[in-house]
């Protein structure tokens, strides 16, 4: 991972906090975690596979219920996906040392 897409992992996770708070809506959510994956131009197919396992069930909320998901709806979905952007980076981290 490079800085660029090192600076955007982090800020996927931000989007996730700023989910929890409130300042931000899911379908925000949904737009900025993709948008981020996609600027970061990630070559690993097995990496962006996982996200999009993370990032579908996330997704196909936002379509079905948009502005009206409750958090409580997607809780366990949006931790999935926290514990999945946690784990990479960690991974990421242990692999430099």
């Amino acid at each position: 991972m490079n800085e660029h897409q090192h600076r955007l992992w982090l800020r996927m996770l931000k989007m996730i906090e700023r989910y929890r708070e409130g300042a931000i809506s899911l379908p925000q959510l949904v737009g900025e975690l993709e948008g981020a994956l996609d600027a970061g131009e990630f070559r690993d197919p097995a990496l962006i596979d996982r996200f999009y396992d993370f990032w579908g069930p996330l997704e196909i909320t936002n379509a079905v219920k948009d502005d009206t998901a409750t958090y409580e709806e997607v809780a366990k979905d949006v931790e999935a996906m926290q514990n999945f952007l946690l784990e990479h980076l960690i991974t990421e981290q242990l692999g430099k040392s």
